[in-house]
């Protein structure tokens, strides 16, 4: 049973005083939100339901939830939704602000560096009348592979130390990552008061208006550059005739197979034509797996070959055009 540990960071993270503070109570609801709201948090961290569930969850575990005043019937589908509701309403922006300060004082959290990333959340149905104030739902770029279904952008900042979220930040379902970045990165140096930590993202932050944006505003980042850059394919070609020397970074225990090490090696090349560094940076596990791939592609195509060669040697074939007809039969 986790819920005792979960109340134990609701606790320290002060959840319940800051719903109390930014969720106004309804004038005639008989219950304050920060108690239904509280207890949706925990049952969201210890056994996720959907509402109609979480009254029969609250009874089960009453005994652990008796501070917050209620009887498990109040925890009712209709009063969790009617909750929500105030909290869409709320200033959710500063909430979360102030609960990120409290995560950083309590826990002592290093914020040098901030690793971003995105993801789609997949949404079925119409949703015709949608709220004018919330984000939209739309078609985009779906990582569910759902192109057919309408979906929002979800982004997370979280820290290095510990992989805490700091931040969040919803979008219109057709926004792309790339665009994301800059209005993400000045929220986070504003929270953080400085400009100077690490900001990590893919290969969507890899513009040059994000990294413009970032270096003159006195920041730091790390990147991916994506494959199709000039800078990728200059370096491909300059180890056809040259060789590097690498030099050694680090090693870490493969997550997958317990034996296994893999071994990371950098190389530090020309810079990108604005001026930014490059490293290059070698795994040996991405070797192993690369070199998985091309045996067997070349086993696959060895074996198509065979069986074309059956083929075409049963005929007495000369020209080009009756080569290729034989061999798509």
């Amino acid at each position: 049973d986790v819920l005792p540990m979960v109340k134990y960071y609701i606790d320290q993270l002060g959840i319940y005083g800051l719903f109390s503070k930014y969720v106004k109570k309804p004038e005639q609801s008989p219950v304050d939100p920060a108690q239904i709201l509280s207890v949706v948090v925990a049952n969201i961290i210890c056994a996720s339901q959907p509402l109609y569930k979480v009254e029969q969850w609250a009874a089960d575990y009453m005994d652990g939830l008796s501070e917050y005043g209620l009887n498990a019937s109040m925890y009712n589908d209709d009063q969790i939704a009617k909750k929500l509701d105030c909290l869409f309403k709320a200033d959710r922006n500063s909430f979360m602000c102030e609960l990120s300060a409290n995560a950083i004082g309590v826990y002592l959290l290093e914020t040098r560096q901030i690793h971003n990333d995105s993801t789609s959340v997949t949404f079925t149905g119409e949703y015709e009348n949608q709220h004018p104030g919330a984000v939209k739902l739309k078609y985009g770029f779906n990582k569910d592979h759902r192109p057919d279904c309408k979906q929002i952008v979800f982004g997370l900042n979280i820290t290095a130390d510990g992989n805490v979220p700091l931040s969040f930040e919803l979008f219109d379902g057709n926004r792309t990552d790339d665009t994301t970045h800059v209005p993400n990165w000045n929220a986070l140096r504003e929270f953080l008061g400085e400009s100077d930590f690490i900001y990590i993202a893919d290969c969507k932050l890899c513009s040059q208006k994000n990294l413009d944006h970032i270096h003159e505003h006195g920041g730091i980042f790390i990147t991916i550059v994506p494959k199709n850059r000039s800078e990728v394919k200059q370096f491909h070609e300059f180890l056809k005739t040259n060789s590097i020397e690498w030099q050694y970074a680090y090693e870490t225990p493969n997550s997958r197979k317990k034996a296994e090490t893999i071994l990371y090696k950098t190389y530090e090349g020309e810079p990108s034509k604005n001026g930014y560094r490059i490293i290059w940076v070698h795994s040996s596990a991405k070797e192993k797996q690369d070199k998985s791939r091309r045996d067997n592609r070349i086993a696959k195509a060895d074996l198509q070959l065979t069986e074309l060669s059956s083929r075409l040697n049963q005929y007495n074939l000369k020209t080009k055009n009756r080569l290729k007809r034989q061999s798509r039969r």
